[in-house]
């Protein structure tokens, strides 16, 4: 009796430790690269500095809902004109067309319904895509800074928070995902604040694979 208890018990923790690893399986994305660039940026006479931020650590096991990010990211601007800053953001979103798994490299993030990603700003963006003017005047699916203040941002004005997390939504982000490489990159871009040429300041990538 002890030894049908003691099978039954052994067969039941096998079983655990099989649908464990499983759902490891099925649901865990492998984070294996991390790339940005140096924390010193200048364009022109716009001077910024990287003040935090980082992803989470390589060989990290991540699934839909987990954080991307360790530390919330922060540029800090030492300029000495008034500027303006923008960011895009794009990923790659796995979809099914028929029966057909479909990963969309380079997808821009917009915050709306067809979105598989959540992104937490720690300051205020406001996102335009290129037909809120009739002259264009916003170039399609970038998110402003201080829009509130028509944008402009006053010289040397310090530390600029920008986002604090990042994640894949588990309501729409699934079994299509395992196995799949997935990149999330966040472009920075700025320029004068009388000048209409936009530069890339700096990006920040995550990449699964």
């Amino acid at each position: 009796m002890k030894n049908r208890i003691r099978i039954i018990s052994i067969s039941a923790l096998f079983l655990i430790m099989i649908s464990l690893a499983m759902i490891g399986i099925t649901y865990g994305w492998f984070a294996h690269g991390i790339v940005f660039t140096t924390n010193h940026i200048n364009v022109g006479d716009l001077r910024y500095a990287l003040s935090g931020g980082d992803f989470i650590e390589d060989d990290t096991i991540i699934v839909p809902g987990d954080n991307l990010v360790d530390e919330a990211f922060v540029i800090n601007n030492l300029s000495p004109i008034t500027s303006q800053l923008r960011v895009k953001i794009t990923y790659t979103r796995v979809t099914v067309i028929g029966e057909v798994i479909t990963p969309e490299p380079d997808y821009a993030f917009k915050n709306d319904a067809d979105d598989h990603l959540v992104v937490t700003f720690t300051s205020t963006f406001i996102f335009r895509d290129g037909e809120d003017t009739p002259e264009n005047e916003y170039d399609d699916n970038c998110w402003y800074y201080n829009f509130e203040s028509n944008e402009i941002i006053a010289a040397a004005s310090g530390n600029i928070n920008l986002f604090s997390e990042i994640y894949y939504d588990g309501n729409k982000a699934s079994i299509e995902y395992n196995g799949q490489s997935l990149t999330v990159t966040i472009s920075v871009e700025v320029k004068q604040a009388d000048n209409v040429a936009w530069s890339v300041l700096t990006s920040f990538d995550f990449s699964t694979g």
